[in-house]
């Protein structure tokens, strides 16, 4: 009963997010300043990569990336424990080869962080510019949990009053964009960080290039990467969850 009662306001909640959002402004450019600081959250280990790993990848020393969980039951041919050393061993390399100046794993296990807001509660929001959450439309457990985690921080966390929050692409591509980021060419570098993480699965790495290629039809460049934008006062009154 439980479980279908969550899926049903998932259900509900996407529905009421396009509803609110039917028209939007074309999409502007993302554009890092020098004293930019932007923080991503990851719900799981290589979403950070897969919706701005090229927008990463291009300022490193911009961005700080937080993976919530740590892949305790992400490869299904381990155990617990070779899972979480396989997944937290390619999480960092893809950030050396990235060059990200600041990164850190949780030590939650994969489905548990609904479970984890005191530990979540205490990342840091002060300084950030921008705050970059996946998709709600995510039918990922720890997705869901990250963002109705967030909520509850914003409202009591200190954080500067001109902070956006910025949704990225992972398991769901987004209804609409309200920024871009032209990867192109950093795109090659953004493959090999998928690759860290996907060596075996080409058609989810075809099939995220190809989202960039398809997101960068309009912006007459060659690959970009899509994000829908809010200040957090038009954040928290989206009934998302």
């Amino acid at each position: 009963m439980e479980n279908f009662l969550y899926n049903l306001k998932m259900k509900y909640n996407k529905f009421v997010f396009r509803l609110l959002n039917q028209t939007k402004t074309p999409a502007r450019q993302f554009r890092v300043k020098i004293e930019t600081k932007c923080l991503v959250l990851s719900p799981y280990i290589g979403s950070e990569t897969l919706g701005l790993g090229g927008l990463i990848a291009q300022y490193p020393k911009n961005f700080e990336v937080l993976a919530l969980t740590n892949g305790s039951s992400v490869l299904k041919n381990l155990s617990r424990i070779e899972s979480i050393n396989t997944k937290k061993e390619q999480f960092y390399n893809v950030m050396k080869h990235a060059r990200v100046k600041g990164y850190k794993i949780f030590d939650i296990n994969s489905g548990e962080l609904k479970n984890e807001y005191k530990k979540i509660a205490k990342i840091d929001i002060s300084e950030a510019d921008f705050i970059f959450i996946p998709n709600p439309f995510d039918s990922n457990p720890d997705t869901i949990a990250l963002i109705e985690h967030f909520k509850k921080i914003l409202k009591v966390k200190e954080h500067k009053k001109t902070l956006q929050i910025l949704m990225y692409e992972s398991d769901c591509p987004l209804s609409y964009i309200d920024y871009f980021a032209d990867i192109t060419n950093i795109s090659s570098t953004k493959k090999q960080m998928l690759d860290i993480y996907y060596n075996n699965d080409e058609k989810l790495i075809s099939g995220i290039i190809g989202l960039n290629r398809f997101r960068a039809i309009k912006q007459n460049a060659g690959y970009c990467e899509g994000f829908a934008g809010f200040f957090v006062q038009d954040f928290l009154k989206l009934p998302l969850l």
